[in-house]
């Protein structure tokens, strides 16, 4: 694995520059101690961008480097530590407290002597290591580069295109025609029930893909009454493949019941019904497991069928009740096509045609495998520079062993820049088709400092941090992207996790029943099996935990035993960033212990209905950054307001009103979701002190009546979403400005309001607040809402206007026709829709309107409706609203 030295370098040095720290120097004297460090690295640093180009070719180097990285390491540790204890000192002075009781509950260094001692033989330490590693360089004959240590500005990435036409089935209509023939052909008594199909190829030729595309298409849904899917993964978990089965029928996660009661509820899902399920990249070759799971799928309908995708034929033996699939390499010409469309902007094929020679010979190299095809074109989209494409045809890479598929997928690796290779070596941390969302996925990068910030003053972590999401989503290392427009999710094919994992093997571990081993340098946990973990790991390596930086449980935490071991090992996560429960667990309180783990920036409670209380030592954590709670948490005390370096929270809660001075005090506070709090009828009145709050999220509220008055303080806001509160008028906001005499002066971006059916009418002045900044606004299933108000025309910044599923506004609001046409058919980009019609109207789109065939017009009005019917049904069939999908289902 790289070291990434430089990185690790450069966030050191701006952490000697922060706030805290040079508050620290002069409170506590230890200026010449910190000074001395940061000139021992400010040295190092010089030579560090040489010493990582020449490492992949001299031992020594990547050696040095290796044991460099360590030291930096611990340097940030201790830097942190000093910044903690800066934090927890602030929250006193802030509160003004100087009772010993809140001292004490911070967990408040009482002998200010003492700490400063220890915190200077820790620097002393650490910048005698330096030396002894610095003295080494000179051995290696570096070369010196002007040091960058400022900001860092990365280019943007183009994302105008889509690349969900670039999923691989280019070529592979004869064989997606061929597995609908057999999934639709007539059922006979004498057949298998069910039908098990196994689609078999090696990894990288779209197997997932072209299973989908089948499932998806329209011939095949309307021969069945049940669709349904689960990805099995290394992992064949009866218990978890039953719970993704029912999830994907009914949207529920049922993460709360045990097995008996799982395959009880799928067999009630299933009797009498045709389904189609997918089993998608099954690995497993014990057939007792698959023969524990037959009998429940058996409890169908006649004429049910199974697909599974494999890349093992031994698995499609066990499984399959019909002849496999094999499913071939993707033919020259096919590849071809597939490249060109991933390289080439529309149009420039024909400019360059030197790049069409060059990219030919790079296709043949990927040996027709479309995975690697399309990873190799999206490397070179809109580059026209011919030393580029030159050095991709040339790499050594492709000399190294392998079927096409790795060669190319670390040809990728190797060109992005180094910031993005840390950022994708993070993410083997999570398992494999783990669904990620973007605004999290963000938070945990930057609970390990992998985001630098920008040059642009406004421009934050968080903007900054979505960039790079974006410019991987474009470079093809994550796929199945979707937009929902409240955040994004999308994918890692498990080929580019084996390659994440497989370079980043040195400092992250994968626990499992196979596998228990850590090593020194492990510095990451992923968790599959806890009780392997508890009972057979920790025992041995307990004394190296104090390393590890991110742990992150995929499985439940179950039984006294391993409840126990969890907490007697959270003693030793001294340095932990990020802890992740990815799943339920037996806990109701969260373990005390965790207040001690003062450099946590990140927890995710995951989908835990058990949790019902936040431990009180939680609010220790001046450094955390994010917190997601479970969806069990019964109340958030007003101490949150001690957290006061919290960005990033996501809120379930059962209280009916949330307490004042708590969540209004967080200063830092970045983004908020209220979501699926049923009986919360008030938010706080304290929303005002929320000085940098930019997205707020309220969804899932049933009993939600008003906003607070204090929303309208909110001048930093730019992204607004409430949805789904069946009793909150919105006008109650209208009421409360009026007390206000000076016109509001909000920074709105989006808008967007969902199912709120106790509104009558959209909050004018509050939307006039915003008419220098209003880009998007969305207003769907609001069914009583009936006029678009009169500032609609104030909203100079307006592009992007939706109503759907609002009858009376959609009516008075048709193109042409409707009422209230005139005051907004300025806007560029309009979309009107109900149960009764679908227009979508710009300025572009009615310029260029020409004579249509009636009888089309007709059935595709048709096909619109019904489409948009099932839309708006399947929206209503899972209680969870749309911003729990991102960060509780995945």
């Amino acid at each position: 694995m790289e070291t990434f030295a430089t990185e690790i370098a450069k966030s050191l040095l701006g952490k000697l520059g922060s706030f805290a720290v040079q508050e620290f120097r002069l409170a506590w004297g230890l200026e010449d101690d910190l000074a001395r460090l940061e000139e021992r690295l400010k040295a190092i640093n010089a030579v560090l961008s040489d010493a990582e180009k020449q490492q992949s070719k001299n031992d020594r180097i990547r050696l040095w480097l290796h044991m460099l990285r360590e030291v930096l390491y611990d340097a940030e540790d201790v830097l942190d530590e000093i910044e903690c204890e800066t934090l927890r000192r602030q929250v006193v002075k802030t509160t003004g407290s100087t009772s010993s009781k809140v001292r004490r509950s911070l967990g408040l260094s009482s002998n200010k002597i003492a700490f400063r001692l220890r915190m200077g033989h820790k620097i002393k330490k650490i910048i005698e290591r330096l030396a002894e590693i610095s003295s080494l360089k000179s051995d290696f004959n570096l070369i010196e580069q002007p040091i960058d240590c400022g900001h860092v500005l990365h280019e943007e990435t183009e994302m105008n295109r889509s690349f969900e036409s670039f999923s691989g089935l280019i070529g592979r209509d004869e064989d997606k025609e061929r597995i609908i023939n057999l999934l639709v052909a007539p059922f006979k008594v004498v057949d298998a029930h069910p039908l098990v199909l196994p689609i078999v190829g090696m990894g990288g030729l779209g197997k997932t893909s072209l299973a989908k595309s089948v499932c998806d298409a329209e011939n095949v849904k309307s021969h069945f009454e049940l669709k349904m899917e689960a990805c099995v993964s290394d992992d064949f978990s009866l218990k978890q493949v039953i719970q993704k089965i029912i999830k994907s029928a009914t949207g529920e996660g049922c993460a709360d019941l045990n097995e008996g009661e799982l395959i009880q509820k799928l067999e009630d899902i299933m009797k009498g019904k045709k389904y189609l399920l997918l089993l998608d990249d099954v690995w497993d070759e014990d057939a007792r497991k698959w023969m524990l799971l037959k009998p429940l799928l058996s409890k169908g309908a006649g004429g049910s069928k199974i697909i599974v995708t494999t890349r093992i034929q031994r698995v499609a033996e066990i499984m399959g009740t019909v002849t496999a699939y094999n499913l071939s390499l993707l033919g020259q010409e096919d590849c071809l096509s597939l490249f060109y469309k991933c390289a080439f902007k529309e149009g420039q094929m024909e400019l360059y045609p030197n790049l069409v020679g060059i990219g030919k010979e790079i296709v043949a190299k990927c040996k027709q495998v479309p995975l690697a095809v399309i990873n190799m074109g999206a490397q070179l989209y809109g580059k026209t520079d011919e030393k580029v494409w030159e050095s991709v045809r040339d790499s050594e890479k492709w000399e190294e062993e392998g079927d096409g598929i790795l060669p190319a997928l670390k040809i990728s690796y190797q060109r992005l820049p180094t910031h993005l290779k840390r950022c994708f070596l993070y993410c083997s941390v999570f398992p494999k088709d783990y669904v990620f969302a973007d605004l999290v996925l963000v938070q945990f990068w930057m609970a390990h400092g992998l985001i630098l910030q920008s040059s642009n003053p406004n421009e934050n972590l968080e903007d900054v941090a979505l960039r790079y999401v974006r410019e991987l989503i474009s470079r093809c290392f994550f796929q199945d992207y979707v937009d929902k427009i409240i955040g994004a999710i999308f994918k890692m094919h498990d080929l580019m996790h084996d390659l994440a994992s497989s370079l980043a093997q040195n400092e992250f571990s994968i626990i499992s029943s196979q596998n228990h081993q850590i090593s020194k340098t492990t510095r990451h946990l992923s968790v599959i099996d806890p009780d392997s973990f508890f009972h057979q790991t920790l025992p041995k390596f307990s004394n190296e935990f104090h390393h590890v930086r991110s742990i992150a449980f995929a499985d439940s935490i179950v039984g006294p035993t391993c409840k126990t071991d969890f907490e007697k090992c959270l003693s030793e996560f001294k340095h932990l960033r990020s802890l992740e429960l990815l799943d339920d667990s037996e806990f109701e309180a969260f373990p005390e212990r965790i207040g001690a783990l003062k450099h946590l920036r990140y927890i995710h409670f995951g989908k835990n209905t058990n949790i019902k209380r936040l431990p009180k030592s939680i609010f220790k954590l001046q450094n955390l950054q994010a917190l997601l709670t479970g969806e069990g948490l019964e109340e958030l005390p007003k101490d949150v307001s001690y957290m006061i370096s919290l960005r990033f929270l996501f809120l379930v809660t059962k209280q009916k009103r949330l307490p004042e001075e708590g969540i209004g005090c967080l200063e830092c506070l970045q983004a908020l979701y209220i979501d699926g709090c049923e009986n919360l009828e008030n938010l706080c009145e304290d929303m005002q002190g929320l000085r940098s709050l930019r997205r707020l999220v309220i969804a899932g509220c049933d009993s939600l009546i008003s906003l607070p008055r204090s929303i309208k303080c909110l001048t930093t806001l730019e992204e607004l979403f409430i949805i789904n509160c069946e009793e909150l008028d919105l006008m109650t906001i209208e009421e409360e400005i009026e007390e206000k005499i000076q016109p509001l002066s909000l920074s709105l971006r989006i808008v967007m309001f969902e199912y709120l059916p106790a509104t009558i009418a959209l909050p004018e002045q509050f939307l006039q607040g915003s008419a220098e900044s209003l880009q998007t606004f969305i207003i769907r299933d609001c069914p009583n809402i009936e006029e678009i108000p009169d500032c609609i025309g104030n909203l100079k910044k307006l592009q992007n206007l939706e109503i759907s599923d609002c009858p009376r506004l959609s009516k008075k609001c048709r193109s042409g026709t409707g009422e209230d046409w005139p005051k907004i058919k300025h806007i560029p980009k309009i979309k009107v829709a109900d149960d009764d019609s679908d227009e979508e109207t710009s300025h572009a789109a009615l310029k260029k309107k020409t004579k249509t065939d009636k009888t089309s017009c007709v059935l595709k009005r048709q096909v619109q409706v019904e489409l948009h019917k099932q839309e708006k049904k399947t929206r209503f069939t899972n209680v969870r609203v749309l911003s729990a999908k991102i960060f509780y289902d995945s």
